[in-house]
């Protein structure tokens, strides 16, 4: 779970300074191209997914190999360039989740939202209606295209994500709250971690 967090913090850092350097840029409609077919190809999984985590490779040849993929994918040289710091500083199996950071703030500057939403049971259309004008004001978005799955075992409530964000509001995930909270020691239990489970 701490190693998730921490490639999270790692894809925001990433995703905001080159997102900045873009937009200044003024290349950010290449940018997004370049985030597409990075999408594209991590979504094929096989070759390119095993290659980007395994860490036995040398940063110089991940460097090289990763030139000569932005090169057939026509990729702009800032993204080039984001590439070779990603194998230079061993940063590279957080890629999917920086493309991931990366979209969602494009799609903030145009005022779009992709959501993807988990729900213990199917919603209707008074209730989806209710969750996008919600999600519109909560992310000061124009327009919020939702994704929903259902998956009964959260038992009620959902999960929302948007890029690497992710909200469990799902009665499942309050459940594990208080049965963790319920097996520490009486003395330890927080308060506040009561109420939250609450």
């Amino acid at each position: 779970m701490a190693a998730a967090s921490g490639t999270k913090d790692i894809a925001r850092r990433y995703a905001k300074a080159f997102f900045a350097l873009a937009n200044e840029g003024n290349v950010l409609a290449a940018v997004e191209n370049d985030m597409t077919a990075l999408s594209d190809l991590n979504n094929l999984g096989g070759d390119f997914g095993r290659f980007v985590q395994d860490t036995t490779l040398t940063r110089a040849l991940q460097g090289k190999a990763l030139q000569a993929i932005a090169v057939h994918l026509k990729l702009s040289p800032v993204t080039q360039k984001l590439l070779g710091v990603l194998a230079a500083r061993r940063r590279l199996e957080a890629l999917d989740a920086i493309v991931s950071e990366i979209n969602v703030l494009i799609a903030l500057q145009k005022g779009e939202v992709t959501a993807d939403v988990t729900t213990a049971q199917a919603l209707d259309q008074s209730q989806m209606d209710q969750l996008s004008a919600l999600l519109k004001k909560s992310l000061g978005a124009n327009s919020v295209r939702i994704k929903i799955s259902v998956d009964p075992e959260l038992i009620g409530g959902l999960v929302l994500n948007v890029g690497s964000r992710r909200v469990d509001a799902s009665v499942r995930a309050k459940l594990d709250r208080l049965a963790r909270a319920l097996k520490q020691p009486q003395n330890s239990i927080d308060k506040n971690k009561m109420r939250e489970v609450a």
